[in-house]
C-alpha cells in the first residue's frame, strides 16, 4: 500500500477511554502544578487581583454573603440600587448554584471565591476531555491527541483572559463543544440520520454556555448558522434532503434566543431602562486585527520569522501557536521549490468524511473572522480605510443597534483560531505516513511541548495573587476600621469616587470615571471587612439615571431627592485617599483633564466635605474616615481637618 493511500484509508479511531485517561492525567498533574499555590491553599490567592477580575470577584463574593431572598441582585455595590449579577462579568450559571451552596453550609462561606476559581480551572481538564473526541473523530493518533489535548488548552486566546481577570471568557469548553457538537451533527448529515437530537445537543449546550457569559450566544450561533449554510449549499448540490437543516437550525435560533436574552427580559426588573446599543462597538483597541495571528504571546520563547512587532490589544491575541505557523511555513517553503509529497496534498472533502468536516468548518468559522474585523479595516496607522462589506454585523447594524451590545468584536475570531488549529492537527498527523515529513512531524511536537512549558511558567507566574478580599488581620485596611462600630453605617462612599457601565453618546454625557487600580481595591477590602456595600459601581449596562443620582451628591445643592429617598437615617462612611488631590498621585487629574464634567465632579469633594458638615473620626495616612448625615446630622459637626487642595 503506498503512503498516499494509507493516508486516505480510513484509521480506525484510538480506544477512547485509555487516551482520555491517559490525557486527563496528564492535565491534572500539569494544572495542578501551574496553579499549586492556588490549588492546596484554599481562599488565600485569586487567579487575578486587578482590572476587571477583582471586580467580579467582589461581585461574587458580596453576593456570596447575601441571604438567598435577594434573588440575583448584587447589593455589594452601586448603593442604594444593587446591581444585578448578569450585569457583573461573574458567570451567574456558576453563582447562582454556588450561593445556595455557601448559604446552606456555612461552613463554606470562606472558600466561596476557591471553589468558583476551581470551576474556571477546571475549564482546562474539561477541554483536554473534549479535545480527545474530537481529535479522535479527527483520525488523529493517539500519542499526538494526548499531546495536543494537553497543550491547545493552554495556549488558545481565551485561556489568555485570564491575565485580565474575563474568568468566563476564558471558559475554552464552551468553544470545544460545540465543535464536537458540529462533527455529530455533519457526522449524521452525511449518513442520511435524523438531525434532532444533534441539533436538540447544540441548543442545550448554546444556552448553558451562554449563561457563563453572553458572548457565546453570538459565538456560538453564529458559527453553527454558517455551519449549515455550507451543508446546505452541499446538500442542493448532491440533492441530499435540505429541510431538516433548515428546520433544526431556526428552532435552535429561536430556542436559544428565548432561553437567554428573552429570559434575561424577564429575570431583570430593570430591563426596559437599559440602553438598546453599546459604546465601544467599531473601536479599533476592540477589534481583531490580522497580523495578530503572527504575535507571539509574552511567554513565547521560540518566535516566528514574520512576526508583528506593534503592540497587540488583549482583545485581539490570537497567536496561531508556532506548532502551526512553522509546519504552514515548512509547507510552504516545500510547495515552492516544488519539494512538497504528493502524498501530503489534502484529499477530496467529498472522498474523505474527516476533510470534509475540517473544511466546513474552516468556511463556517471565515464570516466571523470578518466580524471580527469590524466595519471598517484601517491601514497604515488610519491612512486607508477599507469597507468591510463581509461582515454581517454591517448589515445588521443598519436594521438594529442591538447588535453593538457584542462589541468586543475581536472575540469572534476564536471560531476560526479552533478551526485552523484543529484543522492544521489533522493535517500534519498524515504526515507519520510520509518518511520524508516524519521528522518535521516530531519537531512541531517539540515546539509545542516548548510553547506549552513556557505558558505555563507564564501563568503560574503572572497569575495567582493573593486573595486581597480576605485581608489578614494587621494589614492597613483592617487598622482603619478595626475600631470602628461598623453597623450603625449603611454604605461606604469613597473618594476620589467612581462609577463605570454606563452608556453614552458625547462627551458631556460621559459618567464613566474608571478607578485606579489600587484605590479601587482598597475600597473593595474596605467594603469586605466592614460588611457594608459600596456606593462606587463597576459593571457593564449600567443605567443611566443611577449614575447621575450617585453623582449628584458633589451637586452644590446636595444629592437628588430621589436618592434621598432611597437612603434611610443611617450616616455613611465617607472614605477619602487624600494622595489622589495632593500631588502625590495624579491618575485622576490627569485622566480628566479634557472632560470638564466628571473633572467637576472630582474637584467638589473637598467643597462637598465641608457644604455637608463631614465629621472627620479616623486618619491613617493619606486615608481619612468621615461620617456623611445624608438627611441631616443630630449634631452639626464640621470636619475636623481641611482636604488638602
Amino acid at each position: 500500500m503506498t503512503p498516499s493511500s494509507t493516508t486516505t484509508a480510513v484509521v480506525p479511531p484510538f480506544r477512547r477511554g485509555p487516551v482520555a485517561l491517559l490525557a486527563l492525567l496528564g492535565q491534572a498533574l500539569l494544572l495542578a502544578y501551574t496553579y499549586a499555590k492556588l490549588l492546596f491553599n484554599p481562599g488565600q490567592y485569586l487567579i487575578v487581583d486587578h482590572y476587571d477580575g477583582i471586580k467580579s470577584y467582589f461581585s461574587v463574593a458580596s453576593f456570596l454573603r447575601q441571604p438567598l431572598g435577594d434573588g440575583m441582585l448584587v447589593r455589594g455595590h452601586n448603593y442604594p440600587f444593587g446591581e444585578y449579577m448578569y450585569y457583573t462579568d461573574s458567570t451567574p450559571l456558576l453563582v447562582a448554584p454556588l450561593h445556595w451552596l455557601v448559604q446552606a453550609i456555612p461552613a463554606l462561606a470562606p472558600y466561596g471565591l476557591y471553589l468558583y476559581d476551581l470551576f474556571i480551572l477546571s475549564s482546562i481538564l474539561i477541554s483536554t476531555g473534549l479535545l480527545v473526541l474530537i481529535l479522535r473523530r479527527l483520525a488523529v493518533p493517539a500519542w499526538l491527541a494526548i499531546l495536543l489535548a494537553i497543550a491547545l488548552p493552554w495556549l488558545g486566546p481565551q485561556t489568555y483572559r485570564l491575565t485580565v481577570g474575563h474568568m468566563s471568557l476564558a471558559y475554552t469548553p464552551a468553544m470545544l463543544f460545540l465543535v464536537w457538537g458540529l462533527q455529530r451533527l455533519y457526522a449524521a448529515w452525511r449518513a442520511g440520520q435524523s438531525l434532532t437530537r444533534h441539533f436538540a445537543m447544540l441548543l442545550v449546550g448554546t444556552v448553558l454556555a451562554s449563561w457563563l457569559h453572553f458572548y457565546y450566544l453570538a459565538l456560538m450561533v453564529g458559527t453553527l448558522v454558517f455551519f449549515v449554510a455550507v451543508l446546505l449549499y452541499e446538500s442542493v448540490r448532491e440533492r441530499r434532503p435540505w429541510r431538516p437543516l433548515v428546520v433544526g437550525t431556526a428552532a435552535t435560533m429561536a430556542g436559544a434566543v428565548v432561553l437567554t436574552w428573552g429570559l434575561l427580559q424577564l429575570l431583570d426588573p430593570r430591563a426596559k431602562e437599559r440602553p438598546v446599543g453599546s459604546n465601544g462597538y467599531d473601536w479599533i483597541e476592540w477589534r481583531f486585527q490580522f497580523t495578530s495571528l503572527f504575535k507571539g504571546y509574552v511567554y513565547n520563547k521560540v518566535t516566528f520569522p514574520l512576526e508583528r512587532t506593534a503592540y497587540v490589544p488583549y482583545e485581539s491575541v490570537s497567536y496561531l501557536t508556532g506548532f502551526v505557523l512553522f509546519g504552514a511555513l515548512l509547507v510552504a517553503v516545500l510547495w515552492l521549490f516544488k519539494r512538497l509529497p504528493v502524498e501530503a496534498r489534502l484529499p477530496e472533502p467529498t472522498a474523505d468524511a474527516t476533510a470534509g468536516f475540517v473544511k466546513y468548518l474552516l468556511l463556517a468559522s471565515v464570516p466571523l473572522a470578518f466580524i471580527a474585523l469590524g466595519e471598517n479595516i484601517e491601514i497604515d496607522n488610519g491612512a486607508y480605510v477599507v469597507h468591510n462589506y463581509l461582515n454581517v454585523f454591517r448589515w445588521l447594524h443598519k436594521i438594529t443597534d442591538r447588535v453593538t451590545q457584542f462589541r468586543a468584536l475581536g472575540r469572534f475570531i476564536w471560531p476560526f483560531w479552533w478551526a485552523v488549529v484543529l484543522g492544521f492537527s489533522w493535517y500534519v498527523a498524515r504526515w507519520r505516513f510520509i518518511p520524508m515529513l516524519r521528522w518535521a512531524l516530531v519537531a512541531l511536537c517539540a515546539l509545542l511541548v516548548v510553547d506549552t512549558v513556557n505558558a505555563t511558567h507564564f501563568y503560574q507566574t503572572d497569575t495567582q495573587r493573593p486573595n486581597l478580599l480576605w485581608p489578614e488581620p494587621g494589614t492597613p485596611v483592617q487598622q482603619l476600621l478595626g475600631w470602628a462600630d461598623k453597623d450603625r453605617y449603611q454604605a461606604i462612599l469613597p473618594i476620589p469616587f467612581y462609577h463605570v457601565g454606563t452608556e453614552w453618546d458625547s462627551e458631556p454625557t460621559n459618567l464613566n470615571v474608571d478607578p485606579d487600580d489600587p484605590h479601587c481595591n482598597t475600597t473593595y477590602q474596605l467594603s469586605m471587612v466592614s460588611g457594608l456595600p459600596l456606593m462606587s459601581h463597576k459593571a457593564t449596562r449600567a443605567i443611566t439615571s443611577q449614575a447621575e443620582d450617585l453623582y449628584s451628591i458633589f451637586k452644590p445643592g446636595g444629592p437628588n431627592p430621589a436618592l434621598l429617598e432611597r437612603l434611610d437615617q443611617r450616616p455613611i462612611l465617607v472614605f477619602l485617599d487624600t494622595a489622589y488631590y495632593d500631588g502625590r498621585n495624579n491618575y485622576y487629574r490627569d485622566m480628566l483633564r479634557e472632560r470638564p464634567t466628571m473633572q467637576a465632579v472630582y474637584e467638589r469633594a473637598p467643597v462637598f466635605i465641608r457644604e455637608q458638615h463631614l465629621r472627620r473620626i479616623k486618619q491613617q495616612g493619606s486615608w481619612s474616615l468621615y461620617e456623611w448625615y445624608p438627611k441631616g446630622q443630630p449634631t452639626a459637626a464640621p470636619a475636623t481637618a481641611p482636604l488638602a487642595q
